[in-house]
């Protein structure tokens, strides 16, 4: 099926903002639902969508739990999970239950590690699995005179670092639900935009907060492998140097209140001293594993 965009956009422009509204709150409230269902199933480890524990393998009935390998899913199983759900409900699961473990910085989508000629590129962490989807524009359009001339993405599973699906084992294609979602997405991202919910958002939103709300909000963490965020924070106090007694007040506050330091220093040094904080990704975010296109003859 093609997707003419340029149509969906013309339907978009004629819909009322009562329609557009309409149709948001219930997508919202689908996506309460459904994300409130995930959490209660997943404190008592039982899948939200078969009401199966993870731990459980019905061969009749593929569920996106397998992914997880609490139970005995092997790589041949694969194809019955991708044949039935659709890039879009993958994703999203995974994501979920990464998040679920360590908000945020278990995601790594961000867009300026993703090379330009890809359209989609990540790798999602959870617990001692990875998954990397990996999409080239190529893949997308399918590879025309060969046997794999449909849209489709590449998908990588690592057990403790050990392969377990590698990246060319399959070639697992897109249901028309996601090539409505994503072509949509690139051709007419100005009104129309994909995400997995607040419970899938990845680094590429953390990032896209702004400065003034990280620095508020956050709060400093005993333990840099569970952080988000980096800070790099710089004081120019040329004109009135500070003491070292005054650094050692900021620092103190900081710890006192929960606050990051600088936070504090912004706060209390306004007016007296330039203060510039730097933001940056965590260190322990996953890196996005690299997949190898091998060129056509």
């Amino acid at each position: 099926m093609q997707h003419d965009t340029e149509q969906y956009r013309k339907i978009f422009e004629r819909m009322s903002s009562d329609e557009i509204e309409e149709i948001n709150r219930l997508n919202d409230e689908e996506h309460q639902r459904q994300a409130k269902a995930f959490k209660e199933g997943y404190k008592q480890d039982i899948c939200y969508l078969c009401n199966k524990p993870f731990k459980t393998i019905s061969t009749n009935n593929p569920c996106l739990h397998w992914l997880l390998r609490q139970c005995k899913f092997k790589k041949k199983d694969f194809p019955k999970i991708y044949s039935k759900y659709g890039y879009g409900n993958i994703a999203a699961f995974v994501r979920w239950c990464a998040n679920q473990e360590r908000l945020l910085s278990n995601i790594n989508d961000l867009k300026d590690e993703k090379p330009d000629r890809k359209v989609i590129s990540y790798t999602v962490k959870w617990k001692n699995i990875e998954w990397t989807f990996d999409c080239s524009k190529n893949d997308f359009e399918g590879h025309t005179g060969t046997a794999i001339d449909y849209p489709h993405y590449h998908f990588q599973m690592r057990i403790d670092g050990k392969q377990f699906i590698n990246f060319n084992d399959f070639h697992v294609p897109f249901a028309e639900h996601d090539l409505f979602v994503l072509k949509t997405s690139l051709e007419q991202g100005e009104w129309f935009k994909q995400d997995f919910g607040a419970i899938g958002s990845g680094m590429q939103d953390a990032v896209s907060i702004s400065l003034d709300d990280i620095l508020e909000h956050t709060t400093p963490s005993e333990n840099e492998d569970n952080a988000t965020y980096h800070f790099s924070t710089m004081i120019d106090a040329t004109d009135n140097p500070l003491s070292g007694e005054e650094i050692y007040d900021i620092q103190m506050e900081a710890e006192r209140t929960g606050k990051s330091f600088a936070f504090i220093a912004q706060r209390r040094l306004e007016g007296r001293a330039k203060v510039q904080t730097i933001v940056s990704p965590a260190d322990s975010i996953p890196g996005i594993a690299a997949r190898t296109e091998h060129k056509r003859r």
